[in-house]
């Protein structure tokens, strides 16, 4: 994914001034910054959902973004999920199945009702039955507990690198950085730099720089 000289405003307020960057496919580029930077809206962006000047360049028209606000609807039970996409004949969709442990959840149990961390493979589930090439997790991480994290961490690491999937991680959760290896970016004063070394991100990010 290349971005050539990438400018955004919501509002007044400015978020990219001419970025120009690629992030790499097959591993997780992690983009750390501090809470208000414009990090979701760079995501929305490179989604089309905010108007930017500039080039995103990618291998497909669409980037997929994974974040709270790319839901599936709350009211299915997991049944009904499962009819919908064996009907779309994806032949990914056993295998995600499999590898998500998602037969492990009840299905009568409606979306809404499930915990955090099944609601999250359900969206993988959902988003990745898509056969994305490019894919922003907004936050993806911030609310599972320990073990679905570990889960989620296992799933991606062989996912992405197996499907030589493009994928950004922005991320406030750390242990994103230590459980699934890759690149790192620090975004601040309208601008995302990539980062050589994983301490020095995390360095960088805890001081604001």
């Amino acid at each position: 994914m290349i971005i050539d000289s990438l400018s955004l405003k919501v509002g007044k307020k400015e978020i990219l001034n001419n970025l120009s960057i690629s992030f790499s496919s097959g591993k997780v580029n992690h983009v750390l910054g501090k809470n208000g930077v414009g990090k979701s809206c760079f995501a929305k962006a490179c989604a089309g959902y905010l108007k930017y000047t500039g080039r995103i360049d990618v291998r497909t028209t669409d980037i997929t973004v994974i974040g709270s606000y790319s839901n599936v609807p709350s009211n299915l039970k997991l049944k009904d999920l499962l009819i919908m996409l064996y009907r779309c004949n994806n032949q990914d969709v056993n295998n995600l199945i499999t590898k998500l442990d998602i037969l492990s959840i009840d299905n009568n149990m409606l979306i809404s009702k499930m915990s955090d961390g099944q609601k999250q493979k359900i969206k993988l589930l959902y988003f990745l039955s898509l056969n994305p090439n490019t894919i922003i997790f907004d936050e993806f991480t911030s609310a599972l507990d320990k073990t679905s994290s570990f889960d989620i961490y296992n799933f991606l690491n062989g996912y992405l690198s197996n499907n030589n999937i493009t994928s950004i991680n922005i991320t406030h959760n750390l242990t994103d950085l230590e459980y699934m290896p890759g690149n790192y970016y620090i975004f601040s004063n309208n601008c995302i730099s990539k980062i050589e070394d994983k301490e020095q991100a995390i360095e960088r990010y805890i001081k604001g720089v």
